[in-house]
């Protein structure tokens, strides 16, 4: 057995369940014995997981499988995201793609459970009393038409940008004017999934998003750090951060047990 052979046979089984996140996974020797290879190639094979995050190697303690929910991701993917500048302009384009195709899959795909949450979140919206809470309120909302669509890979990718999507959404929340023309869209979008108008979701969806286009000014094309920089010295109050709202966001989230859309 060869090191590529040794690393798809232990990527089948991770990928299956067999070897279930968290696992902790046998020692070189004992791979080495099982599989009749080297131990130079069982490091190889697991140098390879590593490679591609299936597995994480703890130093004195072994290979353990990662997890591999889509926040488990979002973390390390957020981190190129910052590296690499990203700005709203690039965000909006993203999410334009992405959020589109959720709200048009969840006007024929979406569970009455499904447009209760949409509908609940735009209650709590209505009804935040701050703008951290209507941040809160309007990534659920979003979560919530990505759940909607049930498709995994469209959850685990606005999973990844989730973190950006908070500090932009501070940025919209406290310019008037982008509220005012954006926020109104939330129960179209709803309506449209709601009544399973497929076409009328997408689009409400994609005028929602173009709002920022032509209102950011000069912050479109400015880094999101930079923006939620400004926009969080402003309206966090002290001691508080902003991984504490995307911590009430995931328990958000894991309450009603379903996954990431805005």
């Amino acid at each position: 057995m060869t090191r590529a052979t040794l690393s798809a046979t232990l990527e089948a089984q991770i990928v299956s369940g067999r070897l279930a996140a968290g696992m902790k996974l046998p020692s070189e020797r004992q791979l080495a014995e099982r599989y009749g290879v080297s131990r130079p190639i069982v490091r190889e094979a697991l140098r390879s997981l590593v490679e591609r995050d299936l597995v994480e190697i703890k130093p004195g303690r072994g290979s353990y499988v990662r997890d591999g929910r889509p926040a488990a991701a979002a973390g390390r993917l957020d981190a190129l995201y910052r590296r690499s500048q990203a700005t709203p302009r690039d965000l909006v384009e993203a999410r334009t793609m992405l959020e589109c195709t959720a709200a048009e899959l969840a006007a024929q795909r979406a569970t009455p459970e499904d447009e209760a949450a949409i509908e609940t979140a735009l209650f709590g919206f209505d009804r935040a009393g701050s703008i951290i809470e209507r941040a809160r309120f309007d990534m659920t909302f979003h979560l919530a038409v990505a759940r909607a669509s049930h498709n995994p890979v469209i959850e685990t990718m606005f999973g990844s940008i989730t973190a950006l999507t908070v500090e932009l959404m501070l940025r919209s929340l406290s310019d008037p004017d982008v509220t005012r023309l954006s926020v109104p869209y939330h129960r179209q979008i709803f309506e449209g999934i709601r009544d399973r108008e497929p076409v009328r979701a997408r689009t409400a969806m994609a005028r929602h998003l173009a709002v920022a286009t032509s209102l950011y000014g000069d912050d479109y094309d400015r880094s999101i750090e930079s923006v939620a920089r400004r926009e969080l010295e402003q309206l966090l109050a002290p001691g508080v951060t902003l991984d504490d709202l995307l911590a009430a966001v995931g328990a958000e989230g894991r309450d009603d047990d379903r996954t990431n859309c805005r």
